[in-house]
């Protein structure tokens, strides 16, 4: 509020100026010009805080984002827990100590109290300087003479000189012993007052004065304006008597009696009389009133710089897509030319394809999101972190994209099609071999007489059906698409996962396959005792605190990570370093606790907000990978209903987030963010018993809609609406208020004891998963099983609450340990699942 009100001010200041600068340069000299000027001002400066913004010149410009990870989260983060960005960190010897900080002083706090109290005071003075005033005008006694105007004029034992309250004339009652032409100037000056309404016009000064006593403008503009109605009211008095010395004596006779009360106008205050005698002796005639069209024509002038002065630059970035413009109006065979797969980097992936009559991408990492595509074939779409488009060649064939992500243009190159049929039989053992998925992931490729066979670390064999040149698939949610080199030979693999997107992987020989199977191992062996002791490992705290630091200067030292970690960062390390900027200074840090993969959990108290790190130390002290998730600051965030959609507007946020949506709806939803222009900007699709997360800022809103587009409601990002369950059942209630459910799901812990005896035996029941907890379950098998076999047989289980997300969290008690779980349940189906401490 103290922010508004500044802005406010120094944007009535600036009119003024403005205001000041013409009347100057045009030399205006007649007083009713001026008056009229400067209420027109007054009246816009009472209205600034409500109307800046309003005016908007909008911009196009290429949107500023967040950065987004380039790699595929870790196999085996829990899936409610799944990262947005990587961050470097370097075991250093040395580490920077945290600063120590004393009593925190919210000085927006004591601004706000300071700047309330001085207001309220000037209010109270003004409110008992009205009640007085207005006591004293009832108890006056009117009289009425042949020289009397049209106004209520009454007499008043308690004022010493004619003054004006409203629309009330009050003299004292030396005033029936006056001569006559005294009488006439002072009636004339006051009925002037009383016709020009002048009383009013300075209580809305006076107004104006309270609500920005800290702008010196606010005082110099009801002053100004209190002289001017002095000017024109003396003007009005010498046109009745005729006679400008005489009427100096007057004032001069008059101001040694008056004493004004606050809320009173005065004919003559002491102040001021000596200027007002010195005009009225020099000028050489009265100024000429201006009539209401003259009025109507300064307003008219004025009224432009009015609207600028109250305006304001929004940037937002161009639709692509002509208005109206839809997949509809786009005939269905010019989407082949899309449906590809393009390199961004070492293993990121821009998948197209379609389903049904739409188009979706979807980035390696990310949530797929609809395209839009123009007529003339081109397609388009803004996402979360910046606008892609596909040119197309002269065989209208995409070779290539465009994003235009943070400011920068990256270019990716396709690397692949969707499957063509085979044309002629191909040998199956240019296939065989090994190709590194991440980092501590290799996918081995064997030959099984006629087929193939393909196995990822830690995990089963499967068997891989062909489908199509150089592509496979696997249970029937992998495809395989092996890349082939300039000379022919298949050097990467393409992965393409319905959940997580498009891996590449490359191609690798026996001794570094043989490496990383054996860190694998080390990690496999190691995980369960730490998970089971939850003690940090040695030093990664302080490998934490100095990648914290490094970033923050601009200088990771990636002499310290892994070299796939090292990339990564290398590529993101600007966007990283506004990210932390945002935050600013780390205040605390501490350990949660030790996750399912190894990783070591720790939470951040920064100066701007809050977040989570994952961290994973090599042997040699290196750090192998970091995960990062900001939490955002101490504001709550909150949920705003469909009906309020127009006056919610986008705004700039210093704390940045992670939001997660679940989308149980048993259909599609589509999410929207809203820009300061309450514009939407398309951000994605989600499938039902899907997921879906965005890094953003707090109190950044996001429309969560149906698949038609209509609002189901609106989600400011905070620290309450961090995780949310979309499902039709529970949007009333959460709009309400209503207590999060306190009884744990009535089949949820009878498939919580049969999910975890499916991991001891190593064959967990995919069948009641949906796809996306069966993938993530596959890829964290090897761990949770060895995990689970640590632990030993489980003995006991108990309800412990209920999370954001609408999970059951148990704690389960084994012969040898105890660990936390949480797990969504619907219609016999686990939706959700999580091991291990999560916050």
């Amino acid at each position: 509020m103290i922010a508004a009100l500044a802005e406010a001010a120094l944007r009535s200041f600036a009119l003024g100026g403005v205001v000041w600068i013409g009347l100057t340069l045009f030399r205006v000299r007649n007083p009713h010009v001026h008056m009229t000027a400067w209420i027109v001002v007054l009246l816009a400066s009472l209205a600034m805080p409500f109307v800046m913004h309003w005016p908007t010149l909008t911009i196009d410009r290429l949107p500023l984002s967040v950065p987004v990870p380039d790699e595929g989260w870790p196999a085996d983060v829990p899936m409610l827990d799944r990262p947005q960005a990587s961050l470097p960190i370097m075991s250093g010897a040395g580490v920077a100590p945290i600063a120590k900080r004393g009593v925190s002083i919210d000085w927006w706090m004591v601004a706000t109290t300071v700047y309330f109290c001085i207001a309220g005071l000037l209010l109270l003075r003004l409110a008992i300087g009205l009640c007085l005033t207005w006591r004293l005008a009832r108890a006056a006694q009117p009289v009425k003479s042949r020289e009397m105007i049209d106004a209520d004029v009454r007499v008043s034992r308690d004022v010493g000189g004619p003054v004006t309250f409203g629309s009330t004339i009050l003299v004292p009652p030396q005033f029936f012993g006056w001569d006559a032409k005294k009488r006439l100037a002072v009636l004339a000056h006051e009925g002037a007052h009383v016709a020009n309404r002048d009383f009013y016009v300075l209580l809305l000064a006076s107004l104006n004065r309270v609500a920005f006593w800290f702008s010196p403008f606010s005082w110099w503009q009801f002053a100004r304006l209190a002289e001017l109605a002095e000017i024109i009211s003396d003007a009005r008095a010498i046109d009745m008597i005729d006679d400008r010395l005489s009427y100096a004596e007057i004032l001069l006779d008059v101001a040694a009696s008056v004493k004004p009360r606050p809320m009173e106008l005065a004919m003559a205050e002491a102040s001021t009389v000596c200027a007002r005698v010195e005009r009225i002796i020099a000028a050489a005639a009265t100024p000429v009133a201006v009539g209401w069209r003259k009025r109507l024509s300064i307003t008219a002038a004025i009224l432009p710089v009015v609207i600028v002065s109250a305006g304001m630059i929004a940037y937002r970035t161009p639709d692509p897509v002509p208005a109206g413009a839809d997949l509809g109006q786009v005939p269905s065979e010019h989407y082949h030319p899309f449906v590809n797969f393009y390199a961004m980097g070492p293993a990121s992936v821009f998948a197209i394809f379609r389903e049904g009559d739409e188009l979706y991408g979807q980035l390696t990492g990310q949530r797929r999101l609809r395209l839009s595509v123009a007529s003339d074939g081109t397609a388009s779409y803004a996402a979360s972190f910046g606008e892609i488009t596909f040119p197309v060649d002269a065989e209208r064939r995409s070779s290539e994209l465009m994003l235009h992500m943070s400011g920068r243009d990256v270019r990716a190159v396709r690397v692949a099609e969707l499957p063509t049929p085979v044309t002629e039989p191909v040998s199956i053992d240019q296939y065989v071999g090994w190709y590194r998925v991440a980092p501590n992931r290799v996918l081995t490729v064997r030959r099984d007489g006629d087929r193939l066979q393909v196995q990822e670390t830690g995990q089963g064999r499967s068997p891989a059906l062909a489908e199509g040149n150089d592509a496979f698939s696997v249970h029937g949610d992998h495809l395989l698409i092996f890349l082939r080199d300039d000379a022919a030979g298949v050097s990467r693999l393409l992965v393409q996962n319905v959940t997580s997107g498009a891996r590449l992987a490359q191609r690798i020989d026996a001794a570094q396959a043989q490496a990383i199977e054996a860190d694998f191992a080390r990690r496999l062996a190691e995980v369960p005792d730490r998970f089971r002791e939850q003690i940090p490992a040695a030093g990664s705290k302080e490998v934490i605190l100095r990648g914290i630091e490094d970033l923050r200067r601009g200088t990771p030292n990636y002499d310290r990570m892994s070299a796939p970690l090292a990339a990564s960062i290398h590529r993101r390390v600007d966007e990283l370093r506004a990210t932390f900027a945002a935050l600013g200074a780390v205040e605390s840090i501490f350990f949660r606790g030790v996750g399912p993969g190894g990783y070591d959990i720790y939470g951040a108290k920064f100066e701007n907000g809050t977040a989570e790190f994952r961290v994973l130390l090599e042997p040699d002290g290196k750090a192998g990978d970091v995960t990062f998730r900001p939490d955002g600051n101490d504001e709550l965030g909150g949920m705003v209903s469909c009906s309020e959609e127009a006056s919610v507007r986008g705004r700039a946020g210093t704390s940045p987030i992670r939001i997660m949506l679940y989308n149980e709806t048993e259909d599609d939803i589509q999410i929207f963010n809203l820009d300061a222009n309450g514009q939407r900007k398309a951000q994605s699709v989600v499938r039902s018993d899907r997921t879906w997360a965005a890094l953003t800022t707090v109190n950044n809103p996001w429309i969560i809609a149906d698949k038609s587009g209509k609002c189901m409601e609106i989600l400011l990002p905070g620290r309450q609406t961090r995780f949310q369950n979309i499902g039709a059942s529970n949007l009333g209630a959460r709009l309400g208020r209503a207590a999060r459910r306190a009884v744990p799901i009535a089949n949820g812990e009878a498939m919580l004891r049969q999910y975890i005896e499916g991991l001891g035996k190593g064959q967990p029941d995919y069948d009641h998963m949906t796809s996306e907890v069966a993938n993530v379950t596959r890829q964290q098998l090897p761990f949770d099983q060895a995990i689970v076999a640590r632990l030993g047989a489980l003995r006991a289980v108990s309800f412990r609450g209920v999370t954001a997300l609408d999970s059951d969290i148990y704690v389960a008690q084994f012969a040898n340990g105890s660990a936390e779980w949480r797990i969504g349940v619907r219609n016999g189906t686990i939706t959700k699942i999580a091991l291990g401490p999560n916050f």
